[in-house]
């Protein structure tokens, strides 16, 4: 079984209507790319609609909405299923949400992630065909539309309900795969406790840990036999004004599975407005060579350390704890004590607060700053 997993795709700074035949010249090389595969999945990071027909949700960051006619690149790709447990699925609430599961629903496609409860943001896409069947468990970190037992949502982290999940798979016979959406964003190494959870996954069972949020690439290993793919990076999220030097960079995985083993295939790409571009010969060759090199330190935990303590510094913990200030009139006030909430329920940041105060306590900020340079090297590939 050949399972294609691609990552974040948004079309929010696109213009507002795909012209004719826009979304098949885009993504001409890449529908090749998934037509190879048994089965697929992509991460919608917006939903569908009219902004004028639905009130967005108050929040840190933006909301993210774009026009119907975008779909096309769906049906270009046509993947088996669409994963939509990240940050933006509920930007423009139950409406919006909803509406753009049921055009994808309509188009054939699978959707995971999402759902009427969070019991059901948590049932599976399942991939079977006779002889092998693959539950693919899509998550997010929990900062804003995450569903609950009585409300609509995304599929919010949570150990018990992966742990649960996992257990279901097995029992229904089917490999499960955790595809999961968290991290930094910008930096080109995963924190350790994302290290450490994404192998306590494979170590409950998970046949492999497919992982995207950060908007660049991160490395890769594998775990006791288990794959695990820390970031892709952006799949399809052009921007004039791209957020991280290795904005427009990233890979595919392509997983061939069968009831013993499993084979990894990475496929690297560039895009930008205009296209969306397979890697191959020199270009490929020295992305292939940076991702190795991102991929180095994680097989050592204090390095791993070391390198996380230094993106602390460089995010700097002056412009969370600035919010923390929580103020009496917040209590009738959902826009101000939004980024409070997204900073004390989101594990990337309370990991990041965490070590940042730990250095402060411990008189250690200077001496973790002397790895920066080398992440801000990582930051940047030339393809």
């Amino acid at each position: 079984m050949k399972l294609l997993f691609a990552s974040d795709l948004s079309f929010y700074y696109m213009k507002p209507v795909p012209d004719e035949g826009e979304a098949k010249n885009i993504m001409s090389q890449t529908a090749e790319i998934f037509k190879q595969a048994d089965y697929s999945i992509v991460n919608l990071e917006n939903v569908f609609g009219n902004p004028a027909d639905y009130e967005p949700i108050p929040k840190s960051g933006p909301n993210l909405i774009t026009d119907d006619g975008y779909v096309k690149y769906l049906e270009v790709l046509h993947p088996t299923a669409v994963g939509m447990a990240n940050n933006h699925s509920r930007d423009y609430g139950d409406g919006a949400m909803f509406h753009t599961m049921e055009m994808l629903k309509t188009r054939g496609y699978q959707v995971c992630g999402v759902g009427e409860t969070v019991e059901k943001a948590y049932e599976p896409a399942v991939f079977d065909n006779g002889k092998l069947k693959v539950h693919i468990i899509a998550v997010c970190e929990n900062e804003f539309g995450t569903a609950t037992a009585q409300s609509a949502g995304t599929a919010g982290y949570s150990l018990a309900r992966v742990t649960e999940a996992i257990k279901k798979a097995l029992l229904d016979g089917a490999e499960p795969i955790i595809y999961f959406h968290g991290g930094n964003e910008g930096n080109p190494f995963p924190s350790p406790e994302k290290v450490d959870l994404y192998r306590h996954f494979a170590d409950l069972g998970a046949r492999a840990v497919i992982a995207m949020h950060t908007h660049c690439p991160q490395g890769y290993e594998l775990y006791n036999g288990c794959p695990i793919i820390y970031s892709m990076g952006n799949f399809f999220f052009p921007s004039e004004n791209a957020g991280t030097p290795t904005w427009n960079v990233g890979y595919m995985t392509m997983l061939e599975l069968d009831e013993e083993k499993e084979e990894v295939e990475i496929i690297p790409y560039v895009f930008d407005m205009n296209s969306h571009t397979l890697l191959d010969g020199e270009r490929k060759e020295r992305f292939m060579e940076y991702l190795e090199e991102l991929s180095k330190p994680i097989s050592d935990q204090d390095e791993m350390l070391k390198l996380f303590e230094a993106w602390c510094t460089i995010m700097g913990i002056g412009s969370y704890l600035k919010y923390i200030n929580f103020q009496q009139e917040m209590y009738n006030d959902v826009k101000k004590v939004s980024p409070v909430k997204n900073l004390l329920s989101c594990e990337a940041h309370i990991e990041l607060m965490k070590h940042s105060l730990r250095l402060i306590y411990e008189g250690r900020t200077e001496e973790a700053r002397t790895l920066v340079p080398y992440i801000e090297q990582m930051q940047t590939i030339i393809i």
